[in-house]
């Protein structure tokens, strides 16, 4: 009987240990003195979130999955890491598969505790919540008094940020090598006559840079050969791109680079600027984003399925050298509005480069 109770037990652990693949997060890493200590059991949900900020709920698949499931690759250190990077953006090249790299990239957020908030595998995107990081304002900014209470009180001044990520895993041509991109989005607590409510601030490039890393460490890089990639300066110069009118009246977007350079550059300014993304088809070079139909403080809170444009982008490639971003209306909403959607859509796609 003692035999059995102890194997019984033995079972136990070993599937309790299973189950539980959250590992410890990479802090003894970084390009400089920052901490990256997020306040997993801090919710902003107690404060007032422009809705305009949050992201859906999803249920069945798209929620969220922390157990090990059957189907679930065992994940493998990676040690071949390489940063890509051009004069915008830093991306990662794994020597991995896409299924692999999608769970190593979820199990490294949640070490962190963060949920995964929206996912959808299938074009390989998901999000995290908002979670606050700890921040400290220096003395030189808290002026004298407050220096002084500081310091008497032995107390810290912080300015409330909450962090939420975007994480887009690309498949390449060659099956055992996966493109990761990490996308940054932050939001900062201000008062607003006698409530606190939280508004966009703008991206910290330091900040995301040091995730980048800590995801290389993570997922089995050598921490000084990561720093030393991180670090590498690219003086390639990039073309930006720019809007032209067709012929319909409908505006796009023209990137002088052949069609893969401009499907990559695409990707990356939806996620720079949160679109949603329904689908995508990587053959055909096309997007499909949902767009909310209204705009303002109550847009995606009251907001249904019906509240919603579908747009498709599509990327054609003219040459080598020469490619457009065709824009068309799949929701059956009136030609006008596409047009001046196509506009105000494609500028904010020019300020991120």
């Amino acid at each position: 009987m003692k035999k059995l109770s102890l194997t019984s037990i033995l079972i136990i652990c070993l599937a309790t240990f299973g189950c539980s693949k959250v590992a410890e997060p990479v802090k003894n890493i970084s390009l400089g003195n920052r901490l990256i200590d997020y306040q997993a059991d801090n919710q902003v949900d107690t404060l007032i979130i422009p809705p305009d900020l949050t992201s859906p709920n999803f249920q069945g698949e798209y929620s969220e999955k922390v157990k090990l499931e059957k189907n679930e690759p065992i994940i493998q250190l990676v040690t071949n890491v390489e940063v890509m990077r051009d004069k915008y953006r830093r991306w990662l090249l794994v020597e991995s598969t896409p299924n692999e790299v999608w769970a190593m990239s979820k199990d490294f957020f949640r070490s962190y505790g963060f949920k995964i908030e929206k996912e959808n595998k299938k074009i390989g995107i998901f999000e995290t919540n908002y979670l606050e990081i700890e921040t400290v304002v220096p003395e030189k900014s808290l002026g004298f008094i407050r220096a002084a209470l500081s310091k008497a009180l032995k107390t810290q001044y912080g300015l409330p940020i909450a962090d939420k990520y975007r994480i887009r895993v690309e498949p390449t041509e060659n099956s055992n090598k996966t493109e990761v991109y990490l996308t940054l989005s932050s939001i900062g607590e201000v008062a607003n006559g006698s409530m606190r409510v939280w508004q966009p601030r703008e991206k910290d490039v330091e900040l995301e840079t040091e995730m980048l890393l800590k995801f290389m460490v993570y997922i089995g890089s050598n921490s000084e050969e990561a720093v030393e990639k991180i670090n590498l300066v690219d003086n390639k110069t990039e073309l930006a791109p720019s809007i032209v009118e067709s012929a319909n009246g409908v505006a796009s977007l023209t990137f002088p680079f052949d069609k893969k350079q401009s499907w990559r550059y695409l990707g990356w300014a939806l996620d720079e600027l949160n679109i949603e993304i329904e689908d995508r088809d990587n053959f055909d070079g096309s997007y499909f984003v949902k767009i909310p139909k209204n705009k303002g403080f109550l847009s995606r809170l009251i907001s249904t399925s019906s509240d919603f444009v579908t747009y498709k982008l599509s990327v054609k490639e003219v040459d080598k050298s020469f490619s457009e971003v065709i824009l068309s209306e799949l929701s059956g909403q009136d030609e006008e509005k596409t047009i001046e959607f196509s506009y105000e859509f494609f500028e904010s796609i020019l300020t991120k480069f």
